[in-house]
């Protein structure tokens, strides 16, 4: 065998160890990763009402309205307001709702600013006190709630602050990270619930992707202990540093 052919094999040998190398690093990078079940973006919400019931005499608001904190959403006439009254109660106006004590009623106001949702102060209404009258959900607040099921193991590498790669409506991929960590049992499974969250997801040029209710996809990186971890950590970092990945 000439000394051509001795290196042509021996370049052969090593290009095949370089593609099985490659091959197992990307295995074992996959390994590490686990693709949401369902995935939509939620956003952060706070209740309105509860602390009176009564008639709804004034509605200023329907779902969907955007306000800004302090905006009047409604009014109550209460006649649990005007017996508390005229014993001697002496309820002050706050930043949720304005006392008319004369009239006896309540307006509610918005503590945040956001957008109203599942709105039960509709206009004539009866609306009983403790259970919260309107919804709103906070502006700026968005994040991501993204179910998985996963082996036991596999959940037991979920870990606070892993990160996330969010893919959107438009196929673009954004960065999150986990920040709590929810589990039932389903079939032996783990029915895994993540929050997401990505400061990218309040960007102005997502406005027509970012809404909650809007279905995403989520990969999330689970912990590698796996005896390639170190090389494949390294490895996978270096290509993102270069651009080719």
């Amino acid at each position: 065998m000439t000394w051509t052919n001795r290196f042509r094999l021996f370049g052969g040998i090593i290009g095949v160890l370089l593609i099985v190398a490659v091959l197992t690093l990307i295995f074992n990078q996959r390994q590490t990763k686990a693709t949401s079940l369902t995935a939509t973006i939620a956003a952060d919400t706070y209740d309105v009402g509860a602390a009176y019931g009564g008639t709804v005499i004034k509605q200023y608001v329907k779902e969907g309205d955007v306000v800004a904190k302090g905006d009047k959403l409604f009014t109550i006439n209460s006649v649990p307001l005007q017996q508390d009254l005229s014993n001697g109660l002496d309820l002050q106006s706050s930043d949720a709702y304005t006392v008319d004590k004369k009239a006896g009623t309540l307006t509610y106001k918005a503590t945040v600013a956001g957008q109203v949702t599942d709105l039960k102060a509709k206009l004539g209404n009866s609306l009983g006190t403790g259970a919260p009258f309107a919804t709103i959900s906070v502006v700026d607040s968005q994040y991501v709630d993204a179910k998985f099921l996963l082996s036991p193991g596999d959940y037991a590498r979920i870990e606070k602050g892993a990160p996330v790669d969010i893919v959107l409506p438009n196929n673009e991929i954004i960065a999150g990270t986990v920040s709590t960590i929810e589990v039932t049992t389903d079939q032996s499974k783990a029915l895994t619930e993540l929050r997401i969250d990505s400061p990218e997801l309040t960007n102005s040029d997502l406005a027509n992707v970012n809404h909650p209710g809007t279905p995403v996809t989520a990969t999330v990186q689970m912990r590698d202990d796996g005896p390639l971890a170190g090389v494949s950590d390294m490895a996978f970092n270096f290509l993102r540093q270069i651009g080719l990945k």
